[in-house]
C-alpha cells in the first residue's frame, strides 16, 4: 500500500499534468470577466499574511491574488484548480521561503522559469532564528514575520520588485511602503506596551507549533511549543510528554493553540495538567470575520491581548 508521502507525492505530479484541462475547464464554465482582467499586472502569493503586506505597498497598481486562503494551512497547502489559473496569469510571485511553503517545487514546476519567484524571507537583512524543536532542529524558522520590524524587511522588499515589475509607480510604490512601516512600527510599540502588564515570572509562552520564535524574541518571552514546526509530525507521545513535565515544572498560567490547527492536543495536555488554555493564536493565516485578526496589524495586537490576559489571568 503507498505510503502518505507517496499518495501525496502521487496527487501533486497529477496536479500538474492535469493543469491545461483544469485550465480550459474554468475558462468555459466561467463567463464573466477574470477579476485580474482590467489590465493591471499580476503578482500572487503563498498565503494571507503575505495577502496583506503585498496589498498596502501595492495599493490599486498592481493585482493581488492568494493562494492558501484565510484559515488555510501553508506548510502543507496543495494548489487547488483556483490556484493554476492565478498563477498562469502570474507575472510575479511571492513565498515566505525558508521551507514555510512544502510545495514550492510544484509551484515552480506549474510556473516554469520565465515568472519570478520572490523568497522574502530568504531576502531579509535581519538574522533568521533555528529552529529550536523536533526533526527540523538546527534549520532556519520561517516566521520572521511574527515580529512587525521583520515584517518591514518584507515591505521593502515587496516595494522595490514592484518597481520592476511597473516602474510607473516608483514614487507610489516607495510612498506606501514608507507609511506601511511607520504603521508597523507603531504596531511593535503598542505590543510592548500591551505585554508590559505580564510579569517576569509569567512569560512563558506554550504553543501548538514553536511558531513564536521571533515574537518571543522581541517581546522577551521564553516560548517552547508541543512540536517545532507544522512541517514534521505533530502530538507524538514523546511530545506530549516533554511538555507536561515542563508544565509541571513552571507551571504557566495557560498554554496556547493556533488558528490553523486543531486544539485536541493542548486540550490533552490541559487535561492532564490542569492547566487552562487560550486562543486561538494567529500565526500561518489572517482571521476571518470577527476574528479581530482580518489584517496583519489586528493579528499581531489580537495575539498580543489575548497572550496578555491570559497570562495574567486577566488581570488588568
Amino acid at each position: 500500500m503507498p505510503t502518505p508521502c507517496r499518495k501525496k507525492t502521487v496527487r501533486r505530479i497529477l496536479a500538474v499534468a492535469w493543469f491545461p484541462m483544469l485550465l480550459f475547464a474554468w475558462g468555459c464554465g466561467n463567463g464573466g470577466p477574470s477579476p485580474a482582467s482590467d489590465g493591471r499586472p499580476v503578482a500572487v502569493v503563498s498565503f494571507t499574511i503575505l495577502e496583506d503586506l503585498a496589498r498596502q505597498v501595492a495599493g490599486e497598481r498592481v493585482a493581488i491574488r492568494v493562494l492558501a486562503p484565510v484559515g488555510a494551512e501553508v506548510h502543507e497547502w496543495e494548489l487547488s484548480p483556483r490556484n493554476f489559473i492565478d498563477l498562469d496569469r502570474a507575472e510575479l510571485v511571492f513565498i515566505n521561503g525558508r521551507n514555510l511553503e512544502q510545495w514550492v517545487p510544484q509551484l515552480k514546476a506549474t510556473l516554469g522559469s520565465e515568472v519570478p519567484v520572490v523568497a522574502l524571507a530568504e531576502d531579509s537583512r535581519h538574522e533568521t532564528l533555528r529552529i529550536r524543536l523536533g526533526d527540523l532542529a538546527g534549520d532556519p524558522d520561517p516566521h520572521l514575520w511574527m515580529d512587525p520590524r521583520r515584517a518591514a524587511d518584507y515591505a521593502e522588499i515587496l516595494r522595490d520588485h514592484f518597481t520592476r515589475l511597473d516602474p510607473a509607480g516608483e514614487a507610489y510604490f516607495r510612498d506606501n511602503a514608507t507609511a506601511y512601516t511607520e504603521r508597523l512600527e507603531a504596531v511593535h510599540a503598542e505590543i510592548g506596551e500591551i505585554l508590559a502588564a505580564i510579569p517576569e515570572d509569567r512569560r512563558l509562552l506554550v504553543t501548538s507549533e514553536a511558531a513564536f520564535l521571533y515574537f518571543a524574541d522581541a517581546y522577551g518571552f521564553h516560548h517552547e511549543g508541543i512540536w517545532g514546526s507544522n512541517s514534521e509530525e505533530e502530538g507524538t507521545p514523546r511530545q506530549m510528554a516533554r511538555v507536561i513535565d515542563l508544565i509541571h515544572e513552571r507551571q504557566p498560567a495557560a498554554i496556547f493553540w493556533e488558528s490553523t490547527i486543531t486544539d485536541r492536543y493542548v486540550r490533552g495536555i490541559s487535561e492532564e495538567t490542569g492547566i487552562p488554555i487560550a486562543g486561538p493564536l494567529f500565526v500561518d493565516s489572517l482571521g476571518g470575520p470577527g476574528s479581530g485578526a482580518e489584517s496583519y496589524l489586528d493579528l499581531m495586537r489580537t495575539n498580543a491581548r489575548t497572550i496578555a490576559e491570559s497570562l495574567t489571568n486577566g488581570e488588568p
